[in-house]
């Protein structure tokens, strides 16, 4: 049993893709087999360090690639192989315990990227838009002075892909929301 949880918290849970259902249960939907899983108050806490499983593997790419100087490809095998490494560790260790709910359409797309968007308060949504277009402009500029020493162009591409994903999540929210 949970207390209500005020708006935000709602939204912050909602990113791990976990929403509280009518019996006050913290309810986790696997975005890949939209199937819902009773979450612990213990396992909250697992779920929100693995949901940094993505920036880790970031990490491990650039530190690889740019700290020990080894070549981009071996970096990005080895960031990848630990994502996937830590995908079936969760899928098969994690997930497995978890005791399975019934999760409506409607549940199951309240925790989606763009429904929090659009929950989101209008005001700061603006400075989201802002601050993540302002990330977007920065970062196609260093895109395009990398071009020219061609070292970081692989890094810069895939991090201006996720600015410009979602850059366009929250403008399409505020859209959505006028």
């Amino acid at each position: 049993m949970t207390r209500n949880l005020t708006p935000e918290e709602t939204r912050a849970l909602a990113t791990l893709s976990i929403f509280v259902d009518k019996r006050k249960r913290y309810v986790y939907v696997d975005r890949f087999t939209k199937k819902g899983y009773q979450i612990g108050q213990k396992d909250l806490s697992f779920l929100r360090n693995f949901s940094l499983r993505f920036l880790i593997a970031l990490f491990v790419y650039i530190v690889g690639f740019s700290l020990l100087q080894i070549d981009w490809w071996i970096a990005a095998l080895t960031a990848l192989g630990g994502l996937v490494a830590s995908e079936l560790l969760y899928r098969i260790y994690f997930l497995k315990k978890l005791p399975e709910v019934t999760v409506k359409k409607a549940d199951a797309q309240s925790v989606s990227w763009l429904n929090v968007q659009i929950s989101e308060d209008k005001a700061k949504l603006r400075n989201k838009l802002m601050t993540f277009g302002l990330l977007t402009i920065i970062s196609f500029v260093f895109i395009i002075f990398a071009n020219y020493q061609n070292e970081y162009l692989f890094t810069m591409a895939a991090f201006q892909a996720y600015l410009f994903f979602y850059t366009g999540v929250i403008a399409y929210g505020l859209f959505k929301k006028n």
